[in-house]
């Protein structure tokens, strides 16, 4: 039995390195990397297109490895600061 209301589902394919793949799980908390990227997605703006997110992801690590960003002990803690 199903509760709520219905959502469309679409398949997509993205291609990620290991870096972006393990940076989306420490950031997710998430141990497989479609679980991770599902909760990333699902965070971001719904009107941003795939190429939006990408893009935005590797911004992200352009300002991490800048050494501009916050530093978390764990993904969970990262996205607890991100909700608040």
């Amino acid at each position: 039995m199903f509760f709520g209301s219905e959502a469309a589902m679409t398949n997509v394919t993205v291609q990620l390195s290991d870096r972006e793949i393990a940076a989306l799980k420490a950031r997710t908390g998430k141990r497989s990397a479609a679980a991770a990227l599902k909760a990333w997605a699902a965070r971001a703006d719904a009107k941003r297109s795939i190429a939006e997110l990408r893009t935005a992801l590797k911004d992200s690590l352009k300002e991490e490895a800048a050494d501009k960003g916050r530093s978390f002990g764990s993904g969970r803690e990262a996205i607890r600061w991100l909700e608040s």
